[in-house]
């Protein structure tokens, strides 16, 4: 058992049960579906099958990151255990709830000037943020103390390759992403955009490839 906590958000997009398995604590984003605040808690308020359903039928859906004083409960339950914290944060490149973290850890570094708190850009997003934390944890279970984790996830964290598509455009309509026009125009042609996370953490569309057969070659 190692003497700190392994943290990061939902944003991961990994199971409630594989952060236990792991021993990964998180703390949650939020979204907005059809006019309620929900807790992104990995589907134990509202299923993935039923967001999906309602976002299709057509109800508004936004997010909002976390709080500063969000971060600061999350961060003070475990150091008033006694135990320091190494937290991961979404990119910088998609939001700024880096930032909050910040703030959070250092009007807690006052209060708690023996306990260590780590807060890292992961400059990943989704699949590849959790790819990160789990390689993270890998390295804690190999006995890594908190600075070398600190250290290692700093020297390695742009060496994670995100590359993804999407096969329909619907939602980057309605998020102001691309006109409605070219939306539509594209998802006629079954216009499939190619992205990766760039080494800044940004979302990067590097093609529009015809086709879903076609992208994925």
């Amino acid at each position: 058992m190692s003497d700190y906590i392994l943290s990061c958000s939902s944003s991961a997009d990994l199971s409630d049960e594989w952060f236990n398995k792991r021993g990964i604590v998180y703390v949650c984003f939020h979204f907005n579906l059809g006019g309620i605040d929900y807790p992104d808690d990995m589907g134990k308020t509202v299923s993935s099958d039923e967001l999906f359903r309602r976002m299709n039928d057509g109800e508004d859906t936004k997010t909002s990151q976390i709080t500063v004083s969000e971060y600061t409960e999350h961060f003070e339950k475990y150091l008033k255990e006694g135990k320091d914290v190494i937290h991961v944060c979404l990119s910088t490149g998609i939001t700024g709830t880096y930032n909050s973290a910040c703030v959070a850890r250092d009007t807690l570094a006052e209060e708690y000037p023996d306990r260590k708190i780590y807060v890292i850009d992961s400059l990943s997003a989704s699949s590849g943020f959790g790819l990160l934390v789990e390689l993270m944890a890998d390295k804690r279970d190999e006995g890594m103390n908190i600075d070398e984790l600190y250290n290692w996830t700093e020297k390695n964290k742009k060496k994670l390759i995100h590359w993804f598509f999407s096969s329909d455009l619907t939602f980057f309509i309605r998020g102001g992403r691309i006109s409605k026009t070219s939306g539509t125009i594209g998802n006629i042609l079954n216009i499939c955009p190619l992205m990766n996370v760039d080494s800044t953490g940004h979302l990067i569309v590097r093609e529009k490839v015809r086709t879903k057969k076609k992208v994925i070659k």
